[in-house]
This record gives structure tokens, sequence and C-alpha cells, in this order.
């Protein structure tokens, strides 16, 4: 007897026993993880998703709540002169389940205009006289949080969902601060600003390397952000300097007060940003 072929067929039996169809035109209900900004974003580049609640079919969880989801900017157009605002697309590619299995979604484009100010520029004319027709419109954006309704792009069979058992890390607490951020971020004309710096008390040894951004205002990030420079703290207090590129930070952080979540080996802590914006 070929028991080869024998447990072949006890896996696939087993299989779809336990397995439901997740059917082409399921909506999933998406928010934006990350800030995006035509002004300071490129075309290509990867946005991410994650799910806001479980997709539940026959009284099995296929899809868990806060499964990533991977897209794209499709589009991403700066603000022009004449008052003409930018513009934003973005498409939703695919997730991957724990079991390895991939869901697609249709490539319906997710999209946002700047505001345009044709008043404003015939009032510049006016004043400026042909100085007035290089006034811009407003930056295209959208912001972390912002949710989307997607939709599955065939029929899919999936098991039933199973978290798997992530190891426990006792971690020892980490004491950080931001340094006062004193310029107002101009968010509405896509501006980069100076790069942020963060105060690290404790543990005072550490490479660059090793030190990491994991989440934001209680969310996980999708790719940890890491310092691009590092340096001694200039007032002799004990502790680094950690600089942080103003891009890597404004892709999650949102006006007002925006709480990190790092870790550097064994330590883990927060630290809280505050910031002012200019978006109207």
């Amino acid at each position: 007897m070929n028991y080869k072929w024998l447990v072949l067929v006890l896996f696939f039996v087993c299989f779809n026993i336990q397995a439901e169809t997740l059917y082409s035109g399921t909506i999933v209900p998406v928010r934006l993880m990350n800030n995006v900004n035509a002004d300071m974003d490129m075309t290509g580049e990867t946005v991410f998703f994650d799910v806001t609640e479980n997709i539940i079919v026959n009284g099995k969880v296929l899809i868990p709540k806060g499964q990533i989801v991977r897209g794209f900017i499709d589009e991403a157009i700066g603000r022009k002169s004449l008052g003409k605002g930018g513009k934003l697309t973005l498409k939703p590619r695919s997730l991957t389940l724990n079991s390895g299995m991939v869901i697609r979604f249709e490539k319906t484009p997710l999209s946002y205009e700047g505001r345009k100010r044709t008043g404003a520029t015939v009032a510049h004319v006016v004043m400026w006289g042909p100085l007035g027709l290089f006034a811009k419109g407003r930056a295209a954006f959208m912001f972390r949080d912002t949710e989307f309704d997607l939709v599955v792009d065939k029929d899919y069979e999936i098991p039933e969902y199973k978290q798997n058992n992530l190891e426990h890390i006792d971690y020892k607490p980490l004491t950080a601060r931001f340094e006062k951020y004193k310029k107002k971020i101009n968010y509405r004309k896509g501006k980069i600003g100076k790069n942020f710096k963060l105060i690290v008390e404790e543990p005072e040894n550490f490479s660059i390397n090793d030190f990491k951004i994991i989440g934001v205002d209680g969310m996980k990030l999708p790719e940890p952000i890491f310092p691009i420079n590092i340096e001694k703290n200039k007032k002799n207090n004990p502790g680094m300097v950690l600089v942080f590129a103003f891009e890597d930070i404004l892709k999650y952080a949102v006006p007002n007060i925006t709480t990190f979540t790092f870790i550097v080996g064994d330590y883990k802590g927060t630290a809280t940003l505050k910031t002012d914006w200019k978006l109207k």
C-alpha cells in the first residue's frame, strides 16, 4: 500500500473540512497605518493598512483584526502653480496570513485631491501682478487612521485563523523624551522640516542599530523606525541623543500629541512628541 498517497489524501480531506470560502467581492474594512503626502512621498512607495474587524465566515475567523495589508502609492502629484492642488492615489495589494496564504484585493484607487486656490490666485495676481500666478494650491494628503473598504478579488479557500503564540519578554524600563520641537509643521505644503531628537537616559552605551521605534499610539508599526544619527548629550547629562529623520517620524506622527514606543536590547519605553501643524 502506498502510504505517501494516503497521507496526502488525509491532509487534503482535513484541510477541506476546516477551510471556509472567502468569496470574491467580500468587503474587508481597513485603516491607513501611515500618513501620506503627495509633496513628500513618491509614486511606488509602500503604504500599509490594518484590518479593523475580524472577517468571520460560518463562525470561523478567516482574517483577524489587526492583519496588515500592503499597498502602494499609485500616483503622487505635488501642488502646482495657478492655484492647482496636488493629487494622491493609493492602491491596495494583498495580505499574508500566518498560514502563508496570500489574499489579494481589487486595485480600486483610493484617492484624494488637494484643495484648489483659484480665488486666492486671482487675489495674488491683483496684488502682485504676474508673480501671483505662481501661487500654489494645497498638497494632497491622507492621515493615519483614514478608513477604507477593500474588496477581495476572487474566491479563496481559507482554514480558520490560529494565532501564533509569541514569546513574552520582560523588558527593563527605558527613560526617554523628545527634545521640544519648536517649528510648526507645514504639512499643507508638504514642507520637509528639521529632524527630531530623542534624549535617552539609559542604557548609556548602545549601538545605533540596536535602537528602534516599534509602535505609535498603541499600534504596532508595520516596519520599525531606526535613528539616522547618535550624539552625546551636549548638556553634560547622562545618556545619548538619537536623531530621527523628519520624514520617518512624519509618517506616523499626528497633530498635537503622539506617543512612540521604543526598544533597545532588553529595555523598552515610551516618549510623547508634541507638535503644531499647519493644515488649512
